[in-house]
């Protein structure tokens, strides 16, 4: 049990089809909320074009609520059998999955998201579209597991930099987790051959490590040149996740495009979820609110 403690009424959402893949986001948020003495509120979508295509009456759908309410009650009480001091709530809603799900974390004023994903087969419901929506509209990070035995204890955090003004939000948040989980940040940005982004990269870098050695982080700080890492950004990333064995990645979830194209929601957050096997991706929006979030008292 971590020593840091937070307020018991700092709620992690984790939205659930029963799936695999949801199961191990359960997990995880479990290991988080056992961690900081958080909630976790266990929330299930039922689409509103399934009720209708489905049940003709009343009837057969509050049979239906009520048998999705049981199977979620049995997955809290598995879970208050483990940790008796957890508070674990459900929650069934009515709706469209992303719509409800944001909603809820803000009428809960939930501090994280965490979401299971499953990129190889992509057949979970939380897959694609919904994730994506989830990741541009979030008010508060969202963490993308698809590991059970990823760790909630985010010792090595992958800190990819560009030369965007939303970098330096994503470093504060940086500085946060390191500050409660102890944690050693690898600062990493491409080679660039063009001697003027090269210089901007550097200075970019340069600044990162500053802030973080003021912080009194941990810090890595590694160039990703074309011999050792050939492919694009978002590839290399995983690649050096995986040879050092981190335990998270964090992203922003908008524009992200410093010294190349590549970094925007559209190709390099969402290359980084499907294909980021092992290691859970933070992700986190770049807007003027940003600093105003509470920063995930589970996570900062």
């Amino acid at each position: 049990m971590n020593s840091i403690k937070t307020p018991k009424d700092n709620i992690i959402l984790v939205p659930t089809d029963f799936s695999t893949a949801s199961d191990f986001a359960l997990e995880h948020s479990v290991g988080i909320a056992d961690l900081f003495d958080n909630q976790i509120t266990l929330l299930y979508v039922v689409e509103e074009s399934f009720f209708k295509s489905i049940f003709g009456g009343g009837m057969e759908k509050a049979m239906m609520v009520d048998t999705i309410n049981n199977k979620l009650k049995e997955k809290a009480e598995e879970i208050k059998k483990r940790y008796p001091s957890m508070t674990v709530n459900t929650l069934v809603r009515e709706g469209k999955v992303f719509k409800q799900i944001i909603e809820v974390s803000q009428t809960l004023a939930c501090d994280s998201i965490v979401m299971g994903f499953n990129g190889v087969n992509g057949v979970e419901k939380f897959m694609g579209s919904t994730t994506t929506r989830v990741l541009k509209s979030s008010q508060v990070p969202v963490v993308i597991v698809k590991d059970i035995q990823s760790s909630v204890q985010y010792k090595k955090i992958i800190l990819p930099i560009d030369l965007t003004k939303e970098s330096r939000q994503k470093v504060d948040w940086a500085v946060q987790l390191a500050n409660q989980y102890g944690s050693e940040i690898h600062v990493i940005s491409e080679v660039e051959s063009d001697e003027f982004f090269m210089n901007k990269v550097k200075a970019s870098l340069h600044q990162v490590e500053g802030i973080l050695s003021k912080n009194n982080v941990k810090h890595v700080t590694k160039l990703l040149d074309d011999q050792e890492y050939p492919d694009h950004f978002g590839k290399d990333i995983i690649k050096y996740s995986e040879e050092v064995d981190a335990d998270l990645i964090l992203i922003m979830t908008q524009k992200e495009a410093g010294v190349t194209d590549y970094l925007r929601i559209g190709s390099f957050a969402r290359h980084i979820i499907h294909e980021s096997r092992k290691t859970p991706v933070m992700a986190i929006s770049p807007k003027e609110t940003a600093k105003s979030y509470r920063a995930t008292e589970s996570f900062a």
